[in-house]
């Protein structure tokens, strides 16, 4: 269990944090309120910071809670300093919602966004090293694992949480999570249609 609660606080964001983002847009097209939203005089970047902004909140409460249960049933020792791995998490909670909104962006209903949000998840889960042992997969399924936030988010977790290494370990994981989240989010406000089309 100490080398799975980490790695486990990755997968749980990953599928709240996707899912939920995913399903924003899309429920309400189906709900009929996407009228009302797109007649605000607000631009679409304003439209979707505000959407991402309370699931960050919710992300945070979900990493309190692993945690806890990791320190209190599973006596996970926390050797790292939990504030960096607050600042990870935050990064990786960014980037599942950023992802989250380009599929809700993209999708047309609330079945569309579900499906489309598991064919994310799987790869994640399978290629990340949460299930399998990173440097023992396959070399191109590596390649895959690269470009997944999990799996950078797994390894900074693993290292802040259990080896006690700092940020500047970790230089290379928070970069390509601010990138991920960076690439997410233009692209989500790009593909936004503030139209009902």
């Amino acid at each position: 269990p100490i080398f799975v609660v980490p790695a486990l606080l990755g997968v749980i964001l990953t599928t709240t944090m996707i899912l939920m983002t995913a399903l924003s847009i899309v429920r309400e097209r189906e709900r009929g309120s996407f009228e009302f939203l797109i007649t605000t005089p607000v631009s679409r970047m304003e439209l979707m910071v505000g959407k991402i902004l309370p699931y960050i909140i919710i992300g945070i409460v979900q990493i309190i809670i692993v945690l806890a249960v990791g320190l209190l049933l599973f006596r996970i020792p926390i050797a790292g300093n939990l504030l960096n791995m607050g600042i990870v998490s935050i990064l990786f909670i960014a980037a599942n919602l950023t992802i989250g909104l380009v599929i809700s962006s993209v999708t047309q209903s609330q079945l569309q966004a579900t499906q489309l949000s598991f064919f994310f998840f799987l790869p994640s889960v399978l290629l990340s090293g949460f299930m399998f042992p990173f440097r023992s997969m396959p070399v191109p399924a590596q390649w895959l694992g690269e470009i997944l936030p999990l799996t950078h988010f797994i390894r900074a977790a693993r290292g802040i949480l259990l080896r006690g290494s700092g940020m500047s370990d970790h230089l290379a994981e928070l970069m390509i999570l601010t990138l991920f989240t960076t690439i997410g989010f233009v692209s989500a406000t790009l593909l936004f249609k503030k139209r009902l089309d």
